[in-house]
């Protein structure tokens, strides 16, 4: 078969069809880039089938109808995709994705019904009919497809006053495939067939348009509106509200998911390595008041020993709130000079004889009383809608050089030139009407902003994050290889954020089993995005548990959420409601605090490791915290499971996610309304609604019969008559109570956010906070018909609105002591095929592809190592620069081979980039018995040149284990052990 030449002008045979294009050669194809790296339609002439194609030197452009698609490849496995219907209506490059495409030389083979194109590293059939692409690897396997009719739907319409196009790409997947990636939406679920997902930014939703499948392929989507992915029996869909450039996406081949996970890297950039320490324990809260507050905290740290690296100051250090109202110095990069009258003595203390990093919050809102606000509002930099928290405060545009520059320039002043060593951007996604978890909120505030320095903001809906974190990087990264490395942490996150040194954590989850496990799957699918870093509040933000710290349940799920910590690539702990470190457990639950402290020491002694595969991070596009599907793709049987997941190569760790100890308690019934009457005697009680969250001006006043409020929802319906927002109020109920029966009862409200109940004017529950949804009782014994005075104060800051008068009575608490189950210490964990498994506490070999079962304390959880694993552990510290010389352990998981490669350098700065780093490989061979130690490459000032080696070579229970040490100067070594125990 004859095929048209690169302008379809001549025929030409098979073999020249091979076009090498050469870069800058006057007489090769032309690029089908503009100078932005948008696509432009090129000339060419149709067929007698109405189809046109001709390479370009990057690939290949074709048009069917009126659609024009192009192929550029960007290495081998990389090729970019994009379709328009002949214009293109931006001029603004890709935000994502950092790579050039490259000439290519392909091979292009134009039949009667499709136009087969070969490049690097894949092969990509063109269905001649539909302009449907299916995409193959090298070695024949088909990857993907789009679908084959109408796979690319786009339409032009005007969005604030200019031209894009709405679009909808759909491919159809095999059966037998299953998808990761996306992001983390607050779900428990892994697996993203047959899911919809919405895909706007919230507080604890983050948004990463990668996807990742089985069969070894990955898909990026290089579009920033709202977007909603679905998998259905149509096929699998992305919808773009707009896409001014029309489809453009990145499809990403590789020989197994860690090579697509490559691909990804090499697109959108290399993750820099982060500071050691930051693999150690960040300590935070919401938040400490002042600054010797934050300096007794540390110094308990090392009074009692516990191991620590960074304390975080959140919000409020600059000002605060006074009568209810915030004043206008809002994130303005200053301290508060009453509650931090020396920061920089404050910094000069914490890294001297405290040995501690410290991070400090700041936002987008900035304050309208600040150096930083003015200089930003005299080139109009800041948007016009009020920050929802302080009325006097505005998001700055992130999306101009100029604004970054400027607020870099008050960051560095005011946080970093006093010793701050990291930063947390809070509120990223971006925060502006309130700290909204429901992405229709979220996206009507963030398009209530207006435009930006790009564009509408429906085009940039989801990349802020992105944008300003890339200026406090850029900034930063202005000192040169011997700055100190960047450090951001954010609440939202974006394709590419991690070349600019920032990990997202999941947002103000609340504390629950159920909010764990979503935890867990939430995470291992920002890593499978692309994302190798992440983080989540330990302990959950908000906790709901009546008495806080003090209730036995949360302390339960503190001590596992922790287990879960230490194996997230970033371990902090943070959150609201409760005091929650971990030394103030040692007198209130020693077990609990036993628990605690062990965790944290395991997470230290891991260092090597773990820095390690930080390195492997940087270097391969490597991630740490992996779904099974990562190493086990073709096991079916794991690709749902939502609670367990690899750490590196050697571990599987399954955090348990339900109580052992502490039963969690059904929510309490309602208080009915035949036992409620008002003061004049009305069956209900009488409300009072006020303006202001401190009864400051009354608005309306009703009788309320049943006390159950989801404002505005049902049974209310509506706003409270008299109030003219729902933020900010507060109300009261007063009248009666009456027993229904002799006994106990615990009676409270449950709410958000702050309440109190009085019982025959005794104040029974004091709740008065900020915080989630909640049941906070009082018990107390009643006659039956006893009739009690009663009153209820509640106050409103935003958030779930919710009031419940609520009671357990004597024969509720009877049924509810009968009906508890009997709690069970036994946890079942499946083991993956293909391997044996150890268990980390017991060193009982498993075989794999069936499930372990045992019971577990407090102080254990279900963690197993891979045989055929090196495992390099460090000594138990207190900060990751204690004892540099001190021995390390290597383990030797038997059963296969194992190869592992120790990564090290100053911890500090930049000039790893510049070579200075070593590196040393440990390989194992299994059949003879012999750990190889290879010759350290590389070298960087302060390198430990001798290190005492202690190996292990690990046996099951009842087995002797075998031990040999080497001291190790950077020469090769082996170390061999006998076939059986001399």
């Amino acid at each position: 078969m004859k095929r048209r030449d690169l302008f379809g002008l001549m025929a030409c045979t098979p073999a020249a069809g091979i076009f090498p294009a050469p870069a800058g050669a006057a007489s090769g194809p032309p690029t089908a880039l503009d100078a932005a790296g948008q696509m432009q339609a090129l000339p060419m002439t149709a067929g007698a089938d109405g189809f046109a194609w001709q390479r370009t030197a990057e690939g290949l452009q074709f048009r069917i109808g009126g659609l024009t698609k192009s192929l550029l490849f960007y290495g081998p496995g990389l090729v970019r995709v994009t379709a328009h219907l002949g214009e293109v209506y931006t001029t603004q490059p890709s935000l994502a994705v950092v790579a050039r495409p490259k000439p290519v030389a392909i091979d292009a083979r134009d039949d009667a019904d499709a136009l087969t194109v070969t490049g690097p590293g894949l092969r990509i059939t063109v269905d001649k009919r539909s302009g449907a692409l299916a995409f193959f690897a090298a070695d024949g396997r088909l990857l993907t497809r789009e679908r084959a009719q109408a796979p690319t739907e786009l339409k032009r319409v005007d969005i604030s006053g200019g031209p894009t196009y709405q679009l909808t790409q759909t491919f159809t997947l095999t059966p037998d495939e299953s998808l990761y990636g996306l992001g983390q939406y607050n779900e428990p679920y892994m697996d993203y067939r047959g899911r919809e997902v919405l895909m706007v930014q919230t507080n604890i939703g983050t948004v990463v348009p990668f996807m990742i499948s089985t069969r070894r392929w990955g898909l990026l989507w290089d579009v920033y509106s709202k977007m909603v992915f679905s998998d259905g029996p149509d096929g699998s869909s992305f919808r773009a509200e707009s896409a001014p450039a029309g489809a453009d996406y990145y499809l990403v081949a590789g020989a197994d998911m860690d090579a697509v996970m490559a691909g990804y890297r090499q697109l959108t950039g290399a993750a820099p390595m982060f500071p050691k320490a930051a693999f150690g324990l960040f300590m935070s809260k919401e938040r400490y008041q002042t600054q010797q507050q934050l300096l007794d905290v540390v110094r308990r740290f090392r009074a009692d020993h516990y191991p620590l690296d960074y304390i975080v100051q959140d919000w409020q250090y600059w000002g605060g709130e006074k009568n209810g109202t915030w004043d206008g110095r809002w994130s303005g990069m200053v301290w508060d000079a009453e509650r931090f009258p020396d920061p920089a003595a404050m910094t000069r203390e914490l890294h001297g004889e405290l040995h501690v990093k410290l991070m400090a919050s700041i936002w987008p809102g900035v304050g309208n009383d600040t150096a930083l606000a003015r200089e930003l509002d005299a080139q109009k930099l800041r948007f016009e809608p009020l920050h929802w928290i302080s009325k006097k405060a505005r998001i700055y545009d992130a999306f101009s050089p100029e604004g970054r520059r400027i607020y870099f320039k008050h960051t560095k002043k005011g946080l970093l030139d006093v010793g701050v060593d990291a930063l947390w951007m809070d509120g990223t996604e971006v925060e502006v009407g309130g700290a909204a978890h429901d992405p229709r909120e979220v996206e009507a505030d963030i398009k209530g902003l207006g435009r930006n320095a790009m564009g509408d903001f429906t085009r940039y809906l989801n990349v802020y994050s992105l944008v300003t974190t890339r200026g406090v990087y850029e900034g930063q990264r202005a000192a040169g290889p011997s700055g100190k490395r960047a450090l951001t942490l954010t609440r939202s996150a974006w394709a590419g954020q991690q070349r600019y040194a920032a990990l997202p954590w999941s947002g103000d989850t609340t504390a629950s089993w159920a909010a764990l496990r979503q935890q867990i799957a939430g995470g291992l699918n920002v890593g499978m995005a692309g994302l190798p870093y992440w983080s989540q509040d330990t302990g959950g933000f908000f906790v709901n548990f009546a008495g806080g710290e003090r209730n036995p349940a949360w302390r339960e799920l503190y001590a596992r959420w922790n287990q879960f910590g230490i194996f997230n690539p970033v371990y902090r702990i943070h959150g609201t409601n409760v005091e929650r470190e971990p030394y103030l457990f040692k007198t209130l639950d020693p077990e609990v605090y036993q628990s605690l402290l062990s965790a944290t020491q395991l997470r230290y002694r891991l260092l090597p490791y773990v820095y390690s595969l930080a390195w492997r991070s940087t270097q391969q596009g490597y991630i740490m915290m992996r779904g099974l599907a990562m190493d086990f793709p073709d096991q079916a049987a794991l690709r749902k499971v939502d609670d367990t997941y690899m750490f590196g190569p050697a571990f599987l760790v399954q955090p348990i996610t339900r109580a052992m100890f502490h039963p969690e308690l059904p929510p309490p019934a309602t208080v009915p309304p035949t036992q409620l009457r008002t003061p004049d005697g009305q069956p209900g009680l009488l409300l009072e609604y006020f303006d202001g969250m401190n009864f400051e001006k009354p608005a309306s006043r009703t009788v309320d019969t049943v006390i159950d409020h989801r404002w505005p929802d049902p049974p209310l319906g509506s706003i409270p008559p008299g109030l003219s927002r729902l933020n900010k109020f507060s109300a009261r109920w007063t009248g009666t109570l009456t027993a229904l029966e002799g006994g106990e009862y615990e009676i409270g409200a449950e709410g958000d956010d702050g309440f109190r109940v009085w019982l025959d004017d005794q104040l029974g529950v004091d709740d008065w906070n900020v915080g989630g949804a909640r049941f906070n009782g009082h018990r107390l014994t009643l006659r039956e018909g006893q009739v009690l005075k009663l009153r209820i104060d509640f106050f409103q800051d935003g958030g779930g609105r919710v009031l419940r008068l609520a009671w357990r009575t004597p024969h509720q608490r009877r049924e509810l002591a009968e009906a508890q189950p009997k709690l069970d210490q036994r946890q079942a964990t499946l083991l993956p095929a293909g391997s044996d498994w150890f268990d980390f506490w017991t060193g009982q070999r498993h075989a794999g592809g069936g499930s372990a079962v045992r019971d577990y304390a407090l102080e254990q959880f279900p963690l197993f190592v891979r045989a055929g694993s090196i495992l390099p552990l460090g000594p138990v510290v207190e900060r990751t620069g204690q004892s540099p010389d001190a021995p390390w352990e290597i383990r030797i998981y038997p059963g296969a081979d194992a190869r592992f490669t120790l990564y090290e350098d100053d911890g500090e700065t930049y000039r790893y980039e510049r070579g200075e780093r070593a590196t040393t490989t440990l390989r194992w061979d299994d059949a003879h018995r012999t750990l190889h130690v290879d010759a350290r490459q590389g070298r960087y000032p302060g390198l430990v040149a001798r290190r005492r080696l202690n190996v292990r070579l690990m046996a099951a229970p009842g087995q002797a284990e075998q031990a040999r040490s080497v001291d190790y100067q950077g020469q090769a070594a082996e170390v061999r052990f006998p076939a059986s125990p001399s």
